[in-house]
């Protein structure tokens, strides 16, 4: 019974992206932005979560800041979903009238200064991000993803190949950091999603907008052990259906070398150094961050005040 409801249920997703598919992509972002708007209203746990965020984020903000930006919010929430949806059709002649990648160039220089080399790059659920990769492989530079596997092998098989259209590699969250070493040891370049709540055992606390919060260190882990360049990433909607890339890159040069620094002192560094970069782009772009997820669910000690209601 289990598996004819999988079925089922995939069968029904499955028809319902083939019938989005063929709407414009202003309707599609505007029927995602409904569900979420009604999802916003309805489930009272996600609005406090929302606002709770923006209060620890942006404290000097009023009321009326936090209530437009949870509105834009859904909207954005809305365009991640029309974006990827429509990832198969859009081709590399989309890509380069849409997506402006300034920091393209530097890109492609460090990829060429140790062609056996990738580079790690650092980014997060802020706009829409599942287009942020995606743009970068119709470049013709493919990257692996760290991401989540569904449950379901259905489900996964067809996710994830709307996620590997264009020759991108996803690598299965759980084990992922020997897979994603071994990638940039390869020459390919490896994309981690650093800005969610990790639990204690995986976590090294940095401040996140000035509050300490659980981060994973896979990332500066990663780059210790490869000694492979980082850039912070992350992509913002410009309007008229245009995307800009904000990437730069995080040094961290003078980490590495340090040999008076234990390896966790290092990682803690460069974790908050990718923190700060990766704050400021999501205060450049507040309504596109995922402001629905408990950011500083586990805190610094298991007898500290919870934040979440």
């Amino acid at each position: 019974m289990k598996q004819i409801l999988e079925l089922i249920a995939y069968s029904f997703v499955r028809a319902a992206v083939a019938i989005l598919g063929s709407l414009p992509q202003s309707a599609r972002v505007s029927l995602f932005s409904a569900l979420f708007r009604l999802t916003f209203a309805c489930v009272p746990r996600i609005r406090r979560t929302i606002d709770q965020n923006l209060r620890m984020a942006f404290p000097d903000r009023d009321e009326a800041w936090r209530r437009d930006i949870t509105k834009k919010n859904a909207r954005e929430m809305g365009r991640l979903l029309a974006d990827t949806v429509r990832l198969p059709s859009l081709t590399p002649e989309w890509g380069e009238s849409h997506v402006e990648i300034p920091a393209l160039k530097a890109y492609r220089a460090r990829l060429a200064e140790r062609p056996a080399r990738g580079v790690i790059i650092a980014t997060g659920h802020l706009g829409s991000f599942e287009l942020l990769g995606h743009a970068i492989g119709l470049r013709g530079l493919p990257l692996a993803a760290v991401a989540r596997k569904f449950q379901s092998p259905r489900f996964d098989r067809w996710w994830t190949g709307l996620r590997e259209a264009r020759g991108n590699k996803i690598i299965d969250r759980r084990g992922a950091f020997k897979e994603v070493v071994s990638c940039i040891s390869s020459g390919m370049s490896a994309a981690i999603l650093f800005d969610q709540n990790v639990t204690r055992n995986h976590a090294v606390f940095v401040d996140w907008f000035g509050v300490p919060a659980a981060t994973t260190r896979s990332v500066a882990l990663a780059a210790l052990r490869t000694g492979a360049p980082i850039f912070v990433a992350s992509i913002r909607y410009m309007g008229n259906d245009r995307y800009y890339v904000d990437a730069e890159e995080c040094e961290y040069s003078d980490v590495y070398q340090k040999e008076e620094l234990s390896n966790d002192e290092k990682v803690v560094v460069i974790t908050q150094r990718l923190a700060d970069q990766y704050c400021e782009m999501i205060r450049k772009f507040p309504e596109g961050w995922f402001w629905m997820h408990r950011r500083w669910k586990t805190r610094p000690e298991p007898e500290a005040a919870k934040v979440y209601s």
